[in-house]
């Protein structure tokens, strides 16, 4: 009985500890950058087709080398409801107390207790 507890107890922390770690972990914002080339080097992506051109002229040339940012979303603020606050004015009650009724007489005394 005593290990059953020990080992529920153990388990009951050991998930609350993963929980704990997980959520906020899961809540933060990450970023991961995935870059294509058509090149066999990724790290030094210089294609053939990217030839120097003898012109003067500066012009663009297409470039092989593309970038993805895939951001992880974020969870939305949580905006709590407005609550609308009205003044209520004081409310005063009037009660008025009814007229007591004169008292009735007293009653008649009990009679003395008779010899037996």
């Amino acid at each position: 009985m005593l290990l059953h507890r020990a080992v529920a107890w153990i388990s009951t922390v050991g998930i609350a500890i993963i929980v704990a770690l997980a959520v906020p972990v899961s809540q933060l914002r990450t970023i991961t950058v995935i870059k294509t080339c058509c090149c066999p080097d990724p790290a030094n992506c210089h294609c053939p087709d990217h030839k120097l051109d003898s012109s003067s002229q500066p012009m663009m040339r297409a470039c092989h080398n593309t970038e993805r940012e895939i951001i992880a979303p974020q969870l939305p603020a949580f905006d709590p409801p407005r609550v609308a606050i009205v003044d209520v004015p004081a409310v005063v009650a009037v009660v008025t107390a009814p007229a007591l009724p004169v008292p009735h007489p007293a009653p008649p005394p009990i009679r003395p207790a008779a010899p037996s």
